[in-house]
């Protein structure tokens, strides 16, 4: 979106009052990440906190009908977010504020091996020296317990903040080292959020470099939320070569991008597999580096095979530190954390 685009969206709403008062809609933050795609989507985030449902309704319908006449714009979306704070002695602090860097892992749909490039990446920056954390924020299919062996739960301070448990040199929290693991975590949208910020800004994460977020699949209420919430550095997206999920993940990143987090690159897993007398076999696809990145926006990090290695080392909670995929990720880290170092 050029300059001139934005000054013409932005004065379309200029004289929409938010209802709460204070001012304009997007004065008071209440309108955010306005944005006008090159195929003519005009997007944005509307804070509905405070405000009763129909008040909320007829504030969207005013904002959607003034964007839809601004010049260029073809269609409009509006993504709903509300927060609900939660009181408790732990409410205000942040766990998060010796944290350097914050860094989601993230793809648009399930079964692209997300979780195991997570988990391995967060490694491969301990490997580089660095104080390292991995929050699994899927909080209905989480499975960093299960990558890193670890059998113990998590625990609460006395100040009742949830303190994350060591394993392979890094910090870890997630639903699996908290919820009864034959039991389904059948929660909706707010109480999914409100769990993020808790195993977040609510934990006692203490000082670290870098904390990677292993993120559920899709685009819904824990993406926003750590947009919103944790002050993201960057997200590193991650899909198969296949058309199906390429589709998917650049929803995802397009997510993404309207809620301002910067997209580090995308790593293309499972790219290739070792078939007999070492011929190379693509079960996904042969990956197209520059037509990944056309299609998401981020340049390629790395294609790391399918490695049936890894998948062993994942079941056992023993992961590799060595082979292609530990080496590809050892590189992808320490491209990252000059990114990042730099900024």
């Amino acid at each position: 979106m050029t300059r001139r685009h934005a000054e013409q969206l932005a004065a379309c709403l200029a004289d929409i009052a938010d209802p709460r008062g204070g001012g304009g809609v997007l004065a008071t933050g209440r309108l955010s990440g306005l944005r006008l795609a090159d195929d003519g989507t005009a997007s944005a985030i509307l804070a509905i906190d405070g405000l009763p449902g129909r008040a909320a309704q007829a504030l969207e319908a005013a904002i959607r009908s003034r964007l839809a006449s601004a010049p260029g714009v073809a269609r409009v979306r509006i993504i709903q977010t509300s927060e609900r704070h939660q009181a408790g002695p732990a409410a205000g602090a942040d766990g998060l504020a010796a944290v350097g860097h914050v860094i989601a892992v993230a793809s648009g749909k399930g079964g692209v091996g997300k979780s195991t490039v997570a988990a391995n990446l967060a490694l491969a920056f301990r490997r580089q020296g660095h104080g390292v954390g991995l929050l699994d924020a899927d909080i209905h299919g989480p499975s960093a317990h299960i990558l890193l062996g670890i059998a113990r739960r998590a625990e609460a301070s006395a100040e009742r903040r949830l303190i994350p448990v060591s394993a392979h040199g890094i910090r870890v929290l997630g639903m699996g080292l908290m919820a009864d693991p034959d039991r389904a975590v059948a929660w909706r949208g707010p109480m999914i959020a409100g769990a993020l910020v808790q195993m977040g800004s609510g934990a006692d994460w203490g000082a670290l470099d870098m904390l990677v977020v292993d993120m559920p699949p899709g685009t819904g209420d824990i993406q926003i939320t750590l947009a919103q919430k944790m002050r993201p550095s960057g997200v590193v997206m991650v899909t198969t070569p296949q058309a199906l999920a390429v589709a998917d993940a650049r929803r995802a990143a397009a997510l993404f991008r309207q809620l301002d987090v910067p997209l580090l690159g995308t790593i293309a897993n499972m790219a290739r597999i070792e078939g007999p007398q070492g011929a190379l076999l693509h079960p996904f696809g042969k990956a197209d580096a520059a037509a990944l990145e056309a299609a998401i926006g981020a340049p390629v990090l790395a294609e790391l095979p399918l490695d049936p290695a890894v998948t062993a080392a994942s079941d056992k909670g023993t992961p590799l530190a060595t082979g292609p995929v530990a080496e590809a990720l050892d590189a992808v880290a320490a491209g990252l954390w000059r990114r990042l170092a730099s900024v």
